[in-house]
């Protein structure tokens, strides 16, 4: 016979959109509804996840892990008749706590002596972070600022490479003063109480001024944990 009029199935849980952190379950939860909006007890329900291969579930509730990702997860319940009912949900996040996009500062201090009076100039510009899903593959996006050098003004450019793992990052970040110097420091850095925060230090040296300690610090705070903000 065939399938009435209105019968149809809803899916409750996950919600779309959602942000799961890896290693945590995703619940699954879905029923067949009458007409009337009543639940009709009903046990042959099979879940999937797009572009993860196995069937994740066969029932009307559960937990599942999956690796992180943005999935559309669907729930088909197959009815004797053969008909199909399907819900799907889209916008499923499987995330790192420290997933996102982060927005802040790089600051780079050059602390000298210069005709016998401590100077420290500072070059400060912007930092843009994106966080992948995994928490591993990190976009860092440099900028520029000025440096104010007491015999000189030079416009800066800097550019980070390096990489992650558990949050926790290295690598290295490199200036190019105006195209008259060029400079390059090892950091360090970690993703912490929703935000970017990393130092780095090195030693060099100009013509008229001498040696140069310098120092430098990471400050990006959280942005937002949606890669794709979901849609209103």
């Amino acid at each position: 016979m065939p399938t009435p009029a209105g019968v149809r199935l809803e899916v409750f849980e996950p919600q779309s959109p959602s942000i799961h952190y890896v290693g945590d379950a995703v619940p699954l939860l879905a029923e067949v509804r009458d007409a009337q909006e009543l639940p009709v007890d009903y046990e042959d329900i099979v879940w999937l996840a797009q572009g993860y291969g196995p069937t994740l579930w066969v029932g009307p509730d559960g937990e599942v892990e999956l690796p992180p990702g943005a999935y559309d997860v669907t729930a088909t319940a197959r009815l004797a008749n053969g008909d199909h009912l399907v819900a799907t949900v889209g916008g499923v996040r499987v995330q790192t706590r420290w997933t996102g996009t982060y927005e802040g500062s790089t600051t780079m201090v050059m602390n000298a002596m210069f005709a016998g009076l401590p100077i420290s100039p500072r070059c400060v510009g912007p930092l843009a972070l994106r966080v992948d899903y995994d928490g591993e593959q990190v976009l860092a996006t440099g900028g520029s600022c000025s440096l104010n050098a007491v015999i000189l003004t030079l416009d800066a450019t800097y550019e980070l490479t390096g990489s992650f793992a558990n949050g926790v990052g290295t690598g290295t970040i490199d200036y190019d003063l105006g195209g008259i110097f060029s400079l390059s420091f090892d950091w360090t850095g970690a993703f912490v109480d929703d935000r970017f925060r990393g130092t780095f230090v090195g030693d060099t040296s100009f013509p008229l001024v001498g040696d140069i300690a310098v120092e430098g610090e990471f400050d990006a705070p959280l942005l937002s944990p949606w890669l794709e903000e979901p849609a209103p």
